[in-house]
Parts: C-alpha cells; sequence; structure tokens
C-alpha cells in the first residue's frame, strides 16, 4: 500500500510539472506577441490617435484580439496573425518590434508616413510574412535582398515610395509569389526574372532606370547579344576559311567516311536524352530537397484562422458554395487582402479524413508544379478542418464537358488540357522531391485557371513514395521509369480521361475492352484534325490496355501527348458558345 501511494503522489507530482511546463510556455508566447505591439506603438508617432485601442492595462485572455488592425490566431489567445494599419496617418520607421510577433503572417502599413530604410534582417523580423504591404509610405534605401528568406510570402506591394537601387535578383526565388509591385520609386537596373507567375509592366511602371522584360531591353544586353552572335560567327567563319584551304582537309575528309552520319548521332543523342524530357525537366518548377515533416508543415503553407475563412466566405453561406465533393464542400473565399481563395470545408472528423488531410498537405505543401494546384493555407479549428487553395475560375474539367449547356471545347483546347494533365502526371511521378501516385484521376479533380491550363487536385486518396537512388536529388527529375503498379492505376486513368475528352461523355465500361474506333464528340467532327485525334485514341488505347504490366509509362505517354500538340506551328482555341449568349465566344490562343 505505501508502495502505491509513493507512486501515486511521484505521477500526480509529475502531471503538475507537464502542465506548469506546457503553461510557463503558452505564458511565454503570449508574452512575447504582447510585447510586439508594445513596441510597435511606443515607436510609431499616432497623431490621429488611431491606436488608442491599444490598452495594455488589462489580463483578461486574448485582450489584444480586440485591438485595432489586429488579427489573432485564436479569440481567446493573444498570439498575433495579423496587422492591419493602413492610412491611419501613423509616423515614424519601420517597427523592429515586429520580431517578437513570432507567428504573423500579414502586415499592412500602406498609406501611413513611415519613412527609413527597410531593415538588412527583415527576414529575421517577419520570417513567417506571406502578405506584405508597405506601399504609398517614404521608405527610401534600397530593398534588402535578404526578404528572399521570407520564403512564404506571397504578396509583395512596395509600389509608391522612395526605393533606390536594383530589384535583387534574388528575389526571382520566391516561387510561392503571385502579386508583386514597386511602381513608382526611383530604382535602376535590370528586373528579376520570375517563374510562374509573371508580372505585367505595370508592376515597374515609374521607375526611369529599369529595364528587361516587360520593359525594354537593357542597352547592354542589347550590346551583348550583338557581340556574342557576330564575333564567334565571324571567327568561326575565318577558321573554316583557312581550314578548308589547307592541305589538312583531303586527309580528314577521307576520315570522315568512316563516322557515322551526323543525322545518326544525334539519333543517338535524342535516344538517351529526348527532347521532351529536357522540356519537361525545364517545365517542372519545384526543386526542393529533403523530406516532409508533419512538424513543419506550418513553414510549408499559411496556417489560416476560423475567423479569417468565416468573414471570406461569409459564414460559410450557401451563396459562396462552387462545389461538393465526397470529403467535403468547396466555397468561393474573398479575403481581406483582396484575394479570392477557394476554401473546401471537410464533411466530418475521423481517422480516414484525418489521413487525407494530412495527405493532401503533404503533398500540395511541399510539392509546386504549373499542373498542380496550389494549396495556400489550411485551417484546423475545434475539430473542424479546411483546406485552402488559389481559386479557379473556369471549374471543373467535368463540368464543361457534361454540364454547360451550349458551351463546347474544341479539339485544340482538349489537347492542350490534356497534355497539362499528362505533365503533371508525369513530374508526380518521376521527380525526385517526393514520387507521388493520385490514384483517383478523373475530370472532376481537373481544374482549370483563366487560361484553361489544366491543375490537378484531389490528392487525400495519393500514395507517396520517397526516392531510392537513381538521379541524384540536386537534379530534381528522375528519368527512370517507376516500378509500382500503383503508377499504372493513373496511367490506366489517364487512357479513360482522354477517351472521355475525344468523345465528349461519361466514363463508360465498354471502354475497357473494346478497340475498335470510339464515338468522337459531334461538334469534333468535320475539322481538320481527325488524324490527330486518332492518334490520340490509339494512345488511350495503350493506357487502359487489360494487361497492366504492359501499360507504358506516364512519361512517355506525356513525350506522345506532347508531340502531337507540338506537330502544328499554330493553335487557336476557339469555345463555341449558344447564339443566345451575349459574350459570344472567346479565342485563346496558345
Amino acid at each position: 500500500m505505501k508502495t502505491n501511494g509513493i507512486s501515486s503522489l511521484c505521477l500526480f507530482l509529475w502531471v503538475l510539472i507537464i502542465l506548469a511546463s506546457f503553461a510557463t510556455t503558452r505564458i511565454n508566447a503570449v508574452q512575447s506577441d504582447i510585447d510586439c505591439l508594445k513596441s510597435i506603438k511606443n515607436s510609431l508617432e499616432d497623431p490621429e490617435n488611431v491606436l488608442s485601442s491599444w490598452d495594455f492595462n488589462n489580463n483578461t485572455d486574448g485582450f489584444i484580439c480586440r485591438f485595432t488592425g489586429v488579427d489573432c490566431w485564436y479569440p481567446d489567445e493573444s498570439k498575433v496573425l495579423g496587422i492591419r494599419l493602413p492610412n491611419m496617418g501613423l509616423r515614424g520607421s519601420f517597427p523592429m518590434g515586429l520580431k517578437n510577433c513570432t507567428s504573423i503572417t500579414t502586415l499592412d502599413l500602406s498609406g501611413n508616413y513611415l519613412s527609413g530604410s527597410l531593415p538588412s534582417n527583415i527576414s529575421d523580423v517577419i520570417n513567417y510574412i506571406m502578405f506584405l504591404d508597405l506601399s504609398n509610405n517614404n521608405f527610401s534605401g534600397p530593398i534588402p535582398p535578404s526578404i528572399v528568406n521570407c520564403s512564404l510570402i506571397n504578396v509583395l506591394r512596395l509600389a509608391n515610395n522612395q526605393l533606390t537601387g536594383r530589384i535583387p535578383p534574388e528575389l526571382s526565388r520566391l516561387h510561392r509569389i503571385i502579386e508583386f509591385t514597386v511602381a513608382n520609386n526611383r530604382l535602376s537596373g535590370r528586373v528579376p526574372v520570375f517563374g510562374d507567375p509573371t508580372f505585367p509592366e505595370e508592376s515597374y511602371a515609374n521607375n526611369l532606370g529599369l529595364c528587361g522584360r516587360p520593359l525594354d531591353a537593357c542597352k547592354h544586353d542589347l550590346f551583348l547579344s550583338g557581340f556574342a552572335v557576330g564575333f564567334p560567327l565571324f571567327t568561326t567563319l575565318t577558321m573554316l576559311f583557312m581550314f578548308f584551304r589547307s592541305p589538312t582537309w583531303s586527309i580528314v575528309k577521307r576520315r570522315l567516311s568512316y563516322l557515322l552520319p551526323i543525322e545518326r548521332i544525334e539519333r543517338r543523342l535524342h535516344h538517351l536524352i529526348p527532347r521532351s524530357l529536357r522540356v519537361l525537366l525545364e517545365e517542372e518548377s519545384s526543386n526542393d530537397e529533403g523530406k516532409v515533416e508533419l512538424a513543419a508543415i506550418e513553414k510549408l503553407i499559411c496556417q489560416m484562422s476560423l475567423a479569417e475563412l468565416e468573414m471570406a466566405t461569409n459564414g460559410f453561406n450557401d451563396k459562396s458554395v462552387i462545389g461538393h465533393g465526397n470529403i467535403g464542400v468547396m466555397y468561393k473565399g474573398a479575403f481581406v487582402n483582396g484575394l479570392v481563395l477557394a476554401v473546401k470545408r471537410l464533411h466530418r472528423f475521423d481517422e480516414s479524413l484525418d489521413k487525407r488531410f494530412l495527405t493532401e498537405i503533404k503533398i500540395l505543401g511541399k510539392l509546386r508544379q504549373m499542373n498542380l494546384v496550389p494549396l495556400i493555407g489550411f485551417c484546423f479549428e475545434i475539430n473542424k478542418k479546411f483546406l485552402v487553395y488559389k481559386y479557379m475560375c473556369n471549374g471543373t474539367l467535368h463540368d464543361w464537358l457534361h454540364c454547360m449547356e451550349g458551351r463546347k471545347m474544341g479539339w485544340a483546347l482538349r489537347l492542350k488540357i490534356a497534355v497539362g494533365i499528362a505533365r503533371g502526371l508525369a513530374w508526380l511521378h518521376h521527380n525526385n522531391v517526393l514520387r507521388v501516385a493520385h490514384l483517383k484521376i478523373n475530370s472532376k479533380c481537373i481544374l482549370l485557371d483563366e487560361k484553361f491550363e489544366p491543375k490537378i487536385s484531389n490528392f487525400g486518396d495519393a500514395m507517396i513514395f520517397r526516392n531510392a537512388g537513381g538521379t541524384p536529388p540536386s537534379s530534381g527529375f528522375n528519368f527512370e521509369a517507376p516500378d509500382s503498379s500503383l503508377y499504372k492505376e493513373d496511367v490506366y486513368s489517364f487512357g479513360i480521361l482522354l477517351l472521355e475528352l475525344v468523345t465528349g461523355t461519361e466514363p463508360q465500361s465498354t471502354w475497357i475492352d473494346s478497340t475498335s474506333d470510339h464515338v468522337i464528340d459531334a461538334c469534333l467532327m468535320g475539322q481538320e484534325f481527325s488524324e490527330e485525334i486518332r492518334e490520340t485514341i490509339r494512345i488511350a488505347e495503350n493506357c487502359i490496355h487489360p494487361d497492366r504490366d504492359d501499360a507504358t509509362s506516364m512519361l512517355q505517354v506525356y513525350q506522345e501527348m506532347r508531340s502531337i500538340r507540338m506537330s502544328r506551328n499554330e493553335i487557336s482555341v476557339a469555345i463555341h458558345r449558344d447564339e443566345s449568349d451575349a459574350r459570344g465566344y472567346h479565342d485563346l490562343a496558345m
């Protein structure tokens, strides 16, 4: 009995120590955010007294969440999610106290009278920032190159200041950025080469010293490009002339007859590394290394608050619903920072859903490629789970093929979509970050953006395979064919999807065994693309061959689909609408 009593006492004391440690950690975290706001208020002049609500003589839970311009992660916890103080008449310099707001993702200080230079270590101050708006102030000096270390940033607005120097070329490594503007400053030098998206000329307007796309070419580039072409050409021609005039040429000419013709040499080289593979390698957009750890999910994508999602969707109003699925409802959300995003609300909370939720985050949080739907954030609060994506204004491929009266896709657009899906699947199967088998490919999980570029979604049932060997991870791509039969499931599903694109009908069980001509969508009949359609059907039938072991890899399928599309120099895509549609039809050039 005495031993049991001592054991119980030890267990009780151990629990008390754990709880005390947890409480101390939480208090320290909250105190850090309180100190952050105190520092900001003390460092800024507030002539209009807009920060009068920032009263720190309060010790109730979440009291700072009621401050003007302050958003918290949770209403009852003083942990700052964002600070929005636009057009408040504030004066001073960039508030360095922000370093104590360790979880801040949004900062809007636009339209004030802030001046001085931006801190050279800005990434240490706001490391996890996603939305940064410092426009319409009086900041001067250079743009700090260290901002590239704010790798989660989506929006960066620095327009209408007095910034000087060049735009750091390192900014091109901000792979998540979707909006960037430095208009109306005094910047000079070359514009960084961003990937996808590229930014319009307006983003750089009224900086007289800037050059390079999308602005005028840099003068230095024009000289170098002319010199780079002219000088080697002149030198080469001179050397060739001297060589062919020499006695050595007759000897070399006789020996050349024993060598392979140049066409055969090229074919052998292309057999080793086909051009289409090089193109796919160039098109893939993610070269991150290492494995995804669940503990680091918040560092991959933004964790959003439930209050923020409720505000964006008008309380998850039925009018905001844009789709229903097996695991959740999709809403269109308009956020206060101006972004329009898609919010998926998961139906229920159980072990199966938990696995799908985490799988989706692990894959889309780590992998970035032009044909994968971009995952922006997630929310896990009060047993509710949400995933937040970039909004795709043209909906699903299924809706375009089957649910839109009077609107038909032309063949060129269908081919573009097929090539994009093949590219995305091939990249999933062969990349060296995470190799993924989707397992649920169908027209309902293919989303279309404003340019009808297809985006693969719904990764909840996908399987992840670590790359073991093959091409070194630094290359970002593995040309070896995946050996798992699960990859062939994607090849099979893609074949069914190809036939759905060709026929315009829902998938049918008879497609599996049929090797005869399929019924082509009536709106495609009588056009000049009949040979391309027949070739697409051939590829589809190879994909759905009953003997799965003989099926081709997605990389081979992508090569063949891309060769069809590249067989024409120009493709003009028409989306024909019913004559009653006042908008007529849209021609989309590819």
